[in-house]
């Protein structure tokens, strides 16, 4: 089984050597991709390439998501591991990762449950909050949907068809592995403290990782689901404008001009949450149908 490592790396001068160092007796190919960094990165990188080694530089900044398909588009290996290039994730949890892929699993993830105090406050609230969601979405546990640090098989690479820009990309690879009944494990690891300075950018970031969630929600559900769960979340929308313009008729007037409105509110909003609920337990069931068949499939 050919390994091959995938680092993206933006200026990271600082870590990028003992990455490849650390990183090199672990693999059989080590791919380092420059997203068009402004600093020593991609010199510092060059320095280490021999037979092992392959250092490839995008000349203008594609992002984390752009690295890592160019990286995969150049490997040559049957399994494909991606890590930080900030000196985070520890190597040695490779065997690990590559001891479940030889168990039956697809896609192995690194929990980063072990001095998980070194993540930052706001990726750990974006982490939990993601990890949520893509357990809800893809009915199977999971969690750390946000880890850089995994490893799966080539072969279904394709298959996932992850549309993703930015931080959204690990919790949708996770999500569309398991929808697709791919069998995903998890294995603790630890996490270190970063080398070199974050580009993590709150606000702007936070934003990303609101529209993310939405966008990770709507694709991944049910179409029976969204039939089902839009018209009412329409309906809520509409009580809501009729509670809130009850209250403006008390506020202003002492009275309510409109005496029925408030009864219209109760009854669109009681409405709404029926139809919502119900289009979440379908979907939920469905999703729970979808892992029973994947359990099915390995026993077999």
């Amino acid at each position: 089984m050919r390994v091959s490592l995938v680092v993206p790396a933006f200026n990271e001068e600082e870590a990028i050597g003992p990455v490849i160092e650390e990183y090199y007796p672990f693999v059989d190919e080590l791919i380092v991709v420059d997203d068009g960094s402004s600093d020593q990165t991609y010199d510092i990188a060059s320095r280490y390439a021999d037979e092992k080694v392959l250092v490839i530089r995008h000349e203008k900044n594609k992002g984390k998501v752009g690295a890592l398909m160019t990286g995969v588009e150049r490997s040559s290996g049957d399994v494909i591991v991606f890590t930080d290039a900030d000196c985070t994730y520890p190597a040695r949890y490779i065997p690990d990762f590559l001891n479940e892929l030889n168990h039956g699993s697809d896609l192995v993830l690194g929990s980063r449950e072990i001095e998980a105090k070194n993540i930052p406050f706001f990726n750990r609230i974006g982490n939990a909050i993601f990890s949520t969601l893509a357990t809800y979405i893809s009915g199977k546990a999971i969690t750390d949907g946000q880890t850089g640090f995994r490893a799966f098989k080539k072969s279904m690479f394709d298959s996932l068809h992850v549309r993703a820009k930015g931080l959204e990309f690990e919790t949708k690879m996770t999500v569309r592995a398991a929808k697709l009944g791919y069998v995903i494990s998890e294995i603790p690891i630890e996490y270190r403290e970063r080398v070199g300075i974050s580009k993590l950018h709150p606000i702007r970031d936070g934003y990303r990782m609101f529209r993310a969630l939405l966008s990770i929600a709507w694709h991944e559900t049910s179409p029976l689901a969204k039939m089902i769960s839009v018209p009412g979340l329409l309906f809520i929308v509409v009580g809501m404008v009729f509670g809130f313009y009850s209250i403006y008729e008390r506020v202003s007037y002492y009275n309510l001009v409109h005496e029925f409105y408030p009864l219209l509110s109760g009854f669109f909003i009681l409405f709404g949450l029926q139809l919502t609920s119900m289009g979440l337990i379908i979907d939920y069931l469905s999703k729970k149908l979808d892992r029973i068949e994947e359990k099915l499939r390995v026993l077999r």
